[in-house]
């Protein structure tokens, strides 16, 4: 409708956004690649908005990842670099003040992070709304020093409304858990926990459905992987690692860095790993193997 009609930044937007939906679903390379593809030609500074959405979609990419320098200096170019941080764009940009402040603290990056929590809240004052009252929360309680945390995690979680935002709940339910847990108060984490699993795994969000299955089991909870299909289980521990990797996008050269091995041998285990689950090639994987999670080793 929207090329129909002749608004171009809201079909450059949508691609975007389906980029950025790519991201949260673990298919990194693909979402960097449509966000690519969407902006090209684009002057990216006469439309802030689309900006905005860009880094939303290369820092969901970066964190899905486990990079967080990377994911902070996507989210970072949202506010200007004053000393007296702004937003890029008035409103856009504080939808991800909570993104910033969860790359900043991986990234040692929190002081910077503080400075822009510090004017963001100034520019808002006291008249903003449900979703960022619990966003300005939430990034105050992964901000605050580890005993200041608690009031601004359940002051995030406290909106009923915030529940149609499932996926920033369930992002809320995983820093509160992972607080709780650092607090050696593993039985209210399992709860938080649990449902941020359930609703990352509702969602499809891959690259924190691991995340929080992995808190669920430092918090003492026996986490069983999604049942894998009979062919599935005639794989090797690492032929599985290999075409769950290539299912989510990454390049032999991409999953040959993370398992140090060499392109060629990755292509060569491919081989072997597509008769396997009676399939052709890597497209397929996906399909095969659904939501199925690497396993811990």
């Amino acid at each position: 409708m929207a090329t129909e009609s002749g608004a171009d930044n809201v079909t450059v937007g949508s691609s975007i956004l389906r980029a950025t939906l790519r991201a949260a679903r673990g298919d990194q390379e693909a979402a960097r690649a449509q966000a690519g593809d969407a902006v090209r030609g684009i002057d990216l500074l006469d439309s802030r908005s689309l900006y905005v959405r860009y880094c939303q979609a290369l820092g969901t990419a970066a964190l899905a990842e486990g990079d967080h320098k990377a994911a902070y200096e996507h989210f970072r170019r949202m506010f200007t670099e004053d000393f007296h941080p702004a937003p890029v764009h008035y409103h856009a940009s504080l939808y991800h003040l909570a993104d910033l402040a969860a790359a900043a603290v991986r990234a040692g990056r929190a002081d910077d992070a503080r400075s822009v929590l510090r004017a963001a809240e100034t520019t808002l004052g006291e008249s903003r709304s449900a979703r960022l009252d619990t966003i300005v929360h939430r990034t105050s309680a992964l901000l605050s020093d580890p005993e200041d945390a608690e009031p601004h995690f359940r002051a995030a979680l406290a909106d009923p409304d915030c529940l149609r935002l499932a996926f920033e709940h369930a992002l809320a339910q995983l820093d509160f858990g992972e607080w709780l847990r650092r607090r050696r108060r593993a039985a209210e984490a399992r709860t938080v926990l649990g449902t941020a699993l359930e609703i990352f795994e509702r969602l499809d969000a891959r690259p924190w459905i691991e995340r929080a299955t992995a808190e669920l089991r430092a918090a003492g909870v026996a986490v069983a992987d999604s049942a894998a299909p009979e062919a599935v289980a005639d794989l090797t521990p690492q032929e599985l690692q290999i075409a769950q990797l290539a299912a989510e996008g990454l390049t032999n050269r991409d999953i040959g860095a993370r398992l140090y091995l060499s392109p060629r041998t990755i292509g060569f285990h491919l081989h072997k790993i597509f008769p396997k689950l009676g399939i052709t090639g890597r497209t397929q994987l996906r399909d095969v193997l659904g939501p199925a999670r690497l396993p811990d080793h």
